[in-house]
């Protein structure tokens, strides 16, 4: 589905590369589905690609963690990137969810706490 999109054979394998590179072609599909405009597909696809360089990098094949989410977005110095980057992995993260390591939700109590939930039920303030 990524040659829809872009045709040199060497985009194409950088795309195919890094932590994300055997979901890439369903990814591309997904935006294909959804209707996206060949070049906000485009864009999208290449934030996910170059993140997907970065977790290869620091977690290889491993479920990528949201340490390794959060230290890519601390990459940006400005906000206007880091929002595109959040968006672009949001669309990663409905397509590949296997691929990441769900986050445990935050929940606000009476106090107006945030909590993280843990699997097991108990909570941690932060």
């Amino acid at each position: 589905m990524l040659e829809f999109y872009f045709s040199y054979r060497g985009v194409l394998k950088r795309l195919r590369d890094g932590a994300l590179g055997a979901e890439m072609d369903r990814i591309a599909g997904h935006f294909f589905s959804l209707g996206y405009k060949k070049a906000s597909a485009k864009l999208y696809l290449s934030r996910i690609a170059r993140f997907g360089r970065f977790a290869a990098a620091h977690c290889g094949s491993r479920p990528i963690g949201e340490a390794i989410v959060d230290s890519y977005l601390c990459t940006f110095t400005t906000e206007s990137p880091r929002i595109a980057a959040v968006s672009a992995l949001q669309h990663a993260r409905r397509v590949a969810p296997e691929r990441f390591i769900a986050s445990t939700p935050i929940v606000v109590d009476d106090r107006r706490r945030a909590r993280r939930l843990h699997p097991a039920g108990s909570t941690e303030r932060r």
